[in-house]
């Protein structure tokens, strides 16, 4: 899907995905707050403290069954739960957490 460094949605010309170049904080808005989540972060926070209200953020979650995301432009690592989440479950909490503040 990727050969072309985008992903196109199947009924027009609107890409869904597309794959930009390093470094990635080049691509994030001025002032934006960045937070990795990670279970084996040193504290836990609830996911609704992560909200903002009126003010960019960037949440790096890592996707990986074993190890631990360590990006060099991230502020703060922490944890949404006491116990393993997969990417998908944490991205599923992620979006419903913003949903319901904003």
């Amino acid at each position: 899907l990727l050969h072309k460094y985008s992903v196109r949605a199947s009924d027009g010309p609107m890409k869904l995905l597309k794959v930009i170049k390093n470094p990635v904080t080049d691509h994030l808005p001025v002032g934006c707050k960045k937070i990795g989540l990670s279970f084996s972060a040193k504290y836990v926070q609830n996911a609704r403290e992560l909200v903002p209200s009126d003010e960019p953020i960037a949440v790096v979650i890592g996707a990986m069954a074993h190890g631990q995301v360590k990006p060099d432009y991230t502020e703060d690592t922490i944890s949404i739960s006491n116990y393993p989440l997969s990417g998908a479950l944490t991205c599923s909490k992620l979006c419903t957490v913003f949903e319901e503040v904003w």
